[in-house]
């Protein structure tokens, strides 16, 4: 009898040992209180943000504990009773996102403790944020409020649980007071049992839809949805390529425009071909894993094909950009360490399969720590991102010198002209990809495990190098899912168009006053791929083809417009167009018309004030004259024939249509120049709003890319805006509007066209908009910078007459349009003001967890 009262005391004493911990006698007097609530509306998905505030009382044994640093042991004990379970020494929780750690107070009789957590519902799976549960359903999710048991003797004050503006399918215990979408149980006095909060609601259908959609099979439609999208951008290329070659601009082509035009063939291709190789790479795999097809490649070694794969398509990049003999040298040597890591594995003292398993194999994970075997694999990491940026820098290279007479080669084959100091540059970047890649990767781990048992336990230090290393295996995967799948796949397209174009400009002798047809649909391919926003991700679900559509009719809408309405489409009395009357070679007599208009209407406005006594019908006679041009086929015997210019058309109308180059091409580099000019504050307070603001800067320390991302995001903005300024050049004399703002004016609402449809789908669904009125207001501004600088320019010969820029702007636009000008840009102006002070107030929280499209080893595509 004594030994079955001993036994039955067992699991007693083992409970009393674990609280003894904690000392949970001591928090019966603690007081706490836990809020939730969900936001459905304009979010991408669901998110949960809970709050959890606990009074210990100063008499507990570890009261104090609470205010130490928080990398001492005594402090996560402390934590641990309060937050999580106690006897767990090792709590991790990815789906837990903070924005920093808890709030600590110390005060007369208590030290409360204030945690804020958040969550976002991005797949089927349970989440713990704080003391919450959420497990989602493919219809209905279950809330439940999971107390820590040191504190399940406590006075538990006050729950609420707001379910955003969705009414509960059922709740269980009944609630104290509240409505049907905001509950809350309330004890009125300490002592009795804590209420059991459980909640089933259903929530709206496209959050609903939107957490499904990262799950097995439904991931692999997101490539799908995808391809559509790239296939109609290589048709557009493939188009462009079939135009180039069927309208030359001179005859025969040069060879110039036979090397940009198959570069454009080759790199169209090549980028769809590293495109399909993407979403192979993540989805298809990570499917076929799951389907156990091919196990060997698809679960044994999957991180080799992932080297493999990001291997492969950097070296086709490299052999289509055939960089220098020093650039071959070294990518050989990085392909080499790279082929020996990825098949060889255990020379590195790298587990076989690249995957760390700590419970069943901790003598593999000793192995690994020993021997630095990190260093070793963040060196082949290093090496795939080195392959990459070589074959990228040299077919950028390539493709911007195709317009220039090729260095001599054996065959048609010529070694590259690559810098030694990018080659330098190119190896350091490398390695400080790699090497911040695991930096984060361990920031992460010690966000998601702060509370862990870490001093004198062995266990942890395995669990610890096993989970940061096979965080750290996804990097190739990543790699090529972020650098080609977010840039490059628009950047090397964008380029090859961009040589057509300056291949083309060389070759037309002489060139016309308007651009021909050929040309005008290579530009309108260059619009979509390059400043082009790329929107159209609704509920989890991509459709990017209706977005696509409205950009290419909107431009194509545009550019009817403009031969219709365009200065120089103007058609006069003999039923010429403006174009065809004034050509290039009359531009000095132009200019002298202009200025002269404008003094003569200087001169009628002061005489309309009685400030000058003139013959007002001299003038108006002088003006009368400025205002024909001669017969462009005058009838015979009439040599000396005028034709007056078209209504609300006068010699500075005329003179701004031409721009301030003698061409088109020289129009779009002036205007490429100022907008990269005109764009860097914008680009600066972009890069502020998506990158820096609120929390978003913290991200950045636990993303792989998280910095990289920062500074070629900035880049490729600072891309998108000189791009769309070499756009409004190139088509300065097409846009229809008599000044630049008017013309900057239309091509913004072309580019504002997709977000436009964008912005219906989010309306339909509830989805967050973003920063894009901020983006669509910072183009529209430098775009109207822009064409104010060009209007500026076209009379640059008088700026040495006018004391200031601004006055000869006013002259140039005479005073009455000047100030609806100045007005249009004020508005602007006040918007982005308006919508600065909206995006302060917004700081969002941070997901700490795999992305849906990490999990399986994808992204998104977009500029």
């Amino acid at each position: 009898m004594l030994v079955t009262v001993l036994l039955c005391m067992v699991p007693a004493t083992t409970t009393r040992a674990a609280d003894d911990e904690c000392h949970t006698e001591q928090l019966k007097s603690a007081r706490v209180t836990a809020t939730v609530r969900l936001k459905h509306e304009n979010e991408d998905y669901t998110k949960a943000e809970g709050r959890l505030t606990v009074k210990a009382p100063k008499s507990w044994s570890r009261a104090a504990d609470l205010l130490l640093n928080g990398d001492t042991e005594r402090y996560r004990t402390a934590m641990r009773c309060l937050l999580r379970y106690p006897d767990d020494p090792f709590p991790y929780r990815n789906t837990e996102g903070r924005t920093e750690p808890p709030k600590v107070t110390a005060e007369k009789k208590w030290v409360t403790v204030d945690q804020r957590v958040s969550t976002w519902v991005v797949s089927l799976q349970t989440r713990h944020f704080g003391p919450w549960s959420l497990t989602v359903g493919n219809r209905l999710w279950r809330l439940e409020l999971m107390r820590p048991p040191a504190l399940d003797g406590a006075w538990w004050q006050e729950v609420t649980v707001d379910l955003g503006g969705r009414a509960a399918r059922s709740v269980s215990s009944a609630p104290t007071t509240g409505a049907t979408t905001k509950l809350t149980w309330v004890r009125e006095d300490a002592g009795g049992k804590p209420p059991d909060v459980r909640i089933t609601l259903q929530p709206p259908a496209a959050k609903a839809w939107a957490a499904r959609w990262s799950e097995h099979p439904w991931y692999v439609f997101d490539s799908i949805a995808w391809l559509p999208w790239y296939g109609a951008l290589l048709a557009l290329l493939l188009v462009t390529v079939r135009t180039v070659r069927r309208a030359p601009a001179s005859v025969p082509p040069t060879d110039a425009e036979t090397r940009t035009a198959r570069n454009l063939l080759v790199i169209s291709w090549l980028t769809f071909a590293v495109t399909l190789v993407q979403f192979f790479d993540d989805a298809l795999l990570a499917h076929f894993a799951v389907q156990d097809t091919a196990v060997f490649w698809t679960d044994q070694h999957r991180t080799a094909v992932h080297f493999g794969l990001a291997l492969l398509t950097g070296l086709a990049l490299c052999v289509f950009g055939r960089p220098g003999r020093a650039a071959i040298v070294l990518v050989i040597a990085a392909t080499g360490y790279v082929i020996s890591v990825a098949g060889r594995p255990e020379w590195y003292a790298l587990p076989s399969q690249l995957w760390l398993d700590w419970e069943n194999f901790p003598d593999e994970v000793r192995w690994f720590r020993k021997n630095s075997a990190m260093i070793a694999f963040a060196g082949a990491c290093a090496c795939v991102v080195f392959v990459w940026l070589v074959g990228a820098a040299a077919s950028v290279l390539r493709l911007w010198r195709s317009t220039d007479a090729p260095a001599p080669g054996p065959r048609g084959w010529s070694w590259g002209r690559f810098p030694h100091a990018v080659l330098v540059a190119l190896v350091l970047v490398s390695g400080a990809v790699s090497a911040v890649s695991v930096w984060t990767a361990q920031n992460l781990w010690e966000h998601q495990s702060w509370l862990s048992r870490r001093n004198a336990d062995e266990a942890y230090g395995l669990w610890h190098v096993a989970s940061l290393f096979n965080e750290m295996r996804w990097f190739p995967s990543d790699w090529l899912d972020w650098f080609h799948g977010t840039y490059f796949w628009w950047w090397a397209p964008s380029l090859a168009v961009l040589a057509v174009l300056r291949a083309r400009n060389k070759a037309a002798v002489p060139a016309s006053a308007l651009l021909p047809p050929a040309e005008l649909r290579i530009l309108k391919v260059f619009f979509v791929t390059c400043p082009a926003p790329v929107v159209g991700w609704y509920a989890g679900v991509p459709v990017p083809l209706p977005s696509l559509l409205a950009l290419w009719l909107a431009l194509t809408g545009l550019l009817a417009l403009g031969a219709k309405r365009a200065v120089l489409y103007r058609k006069l009395l003999s039923g010429h167009r403006l174009h065809e009357v004034a050509r290039e070679s009359d531009r000095p007599r132009l200019l002298k018309a202009a200025r002269r208009h404008r003094e003569l209407h200087a001169q009628l406005r002061r005489l309309e004030q009685g400030q000058q006594d003139e013959d007002r019908s001299q003038l108006e006679h002088e003006l009368d004259r400025l205002h024909r041009l001669p017969h462009p086929s005058p009838p015979s015997g009439l040599p000396n024939t005028w034709i007056r210019l078209p209504p609300s058309i006068g010699p500075v109308e005329l003179a701004l249509a031409w721009g301030p180059q003698a061409t088109s091409w020289g129009n779009a580099c002036r205007a490429a120049y100022f907008a990269a000019l005109s764009s860097v504050p914008a680009v600066a307070i972009l890069t502020w709003a998506d990158h820096i603001r609120g929390s978003r800067w913290s991200d950045k320390f636990l993303q792989r890319f998280g910095f990289v991302e920062a500074l070629t995001a900035t880049v490729a903005m600072e891309l998108i805006w000189v791009g769309a300024g070499f756009a409004l050049g190139a088509l300065w004399r097409i846009l229809p509007g008599r000044r630049g703002p008017a013309r900057a004016s239309g091509l913004a609402l072309v580019y504002a066209a997709p977000v436009l449809v964008q912005w219906t789908g989010d309306w339909i669904v509830d989805q967050s908009f973003g920063t894009w009125p901020l983006e669509l207001s910072l183009t529209l501004l430098v775009l109207t910078l822009t064409g104010v600088a060009m209007d500026i320019d076209t009379f640059r010969g008088e700026r040495r007459y006018w004391p200031t820029t601004a006055s000869l702007l006013l002259s140039v636009y005479q005073w009455r349009t000047a100030s609806v000008q100045v007005a249009f840009l004020v508005g602007q102006v006040v918007a982005l003001v308006t919508i600065w002070q909206q995006l302060k107030g917004n700081d969002p929280m941070i997901l700490i967890e795999r992305g849906p499209s990490e999990s399986t080893g994808g992204e998104g595509s977009g500029k």
